[in-house]
């Protein structure tokens, strides 16, 4: 079983790596591939401010030496605060270290003990696109690539496909590149004059906190899912068992 959560954009890098990045050579390929764009390119591509733009030039040019921190400590959005890794007993934490997968654009898995930096770069970031590149792309990993997908769905899919099951937290964006048979996507309704809706905060948030309620717990099967995690109630016409892809839902009433 594999928890899978969502990266933030907010990060304050702390705490010593101590796994592998999950495949260095696509990594740097993405990387060197983001040191061919310019400032005006990354405008369009990540669709941010000029001067963030210009932070994001020379962050990648000089990405060889840009300071690390382990991915658990270092996001720090909203679900990651309410995983609130620190919180964890060294138990827990081990067993989340096993069990817990932050999907990455520019990484494509990063586990609780992963380096990351503070870089910005997402799945949908159209840094292939034919209007944003300047030069043809040189690296043959990258020849026929279009998006991030193309770099990292096949490669995030085998890694997961010995799992008996996957409990989805991650948002629709980065959960598109996992496809696995028994994958049990989880969704945090609330009622807002008379209709369910998602909303964002509270997904992000719950959806980090039934993340710490797993690994506080060590629970390992899709039946240990609680029914009621703060004043949000499961849905109770679930299967008796797992045989193919699920949604669950929690419901919030006004």
């Amino acid at each position: 079983m594999k928890i899978l959560l969502s990266p933030s954009k907010t990060k304050k890098l702390q705490g010593k790596p101590t796994a592998p990045v999950f495949d260095k050579v696509m990594t740097d390929a993405i990387v060197g591939h983001m040191k061919t764009l310019t400032a005006e390119a990354i405008v369009k591509a990540l669709k941010v401010k000029p001067d963030m733009a210009a932070e994001l030039v020379a962050f990648y040019q000089n990405h060889d030496d840009a300071p690390v921190g382990a991915a658990a400590f270092s996001y720090s959005g909203l679900a990651f605060k309410n995983l609130a890794w620190s919180e964890l007993s060294e138990k827990a934490q081990a067993f989340g270290n096993d069990h817990v997968c932050i999907l990455s654009g520019l990484y494509g898995i990063v586990t609780p003990e992963s380096p990351i930096t503070d870089y910005r770069l997402d799945l949908v970031d159209r840094i292939f696109a034919k209007n944003i590149i300047n030069k043809p792309v040189i690296d043959g990993l990258l020849q026929d690539v279009k998006t991030l997908y193309d770099c990292w769905t096949e490669k995030v899919t085998a890694y997961f496909q010995a799992e008996d099951w996957l409990l989805n937290l991650a948002s629709k964006e980065y959960a598109k590149l996992v496809s696995h048979p028994r994958m049990v996507t989880v969704e945090f309704l609330e009622l807002k004059e008379g209709v369910w809706k998602q909303l964002s905060t509270s997904s992000k948030q719950m959806r980090g906190r039934l993340a710490h309620y797993m690994i506080a717990h060590e629970l390992t099967e899709w039946t240990d899912l609680p029914a009621e995690l703060d004043g949000f109630v499961k849905d109770t016409d679930l299967p008796a068992t797992l045989t193919e892809p699920l949604t669950v839902a929690y419901r919030r009433s006004e």
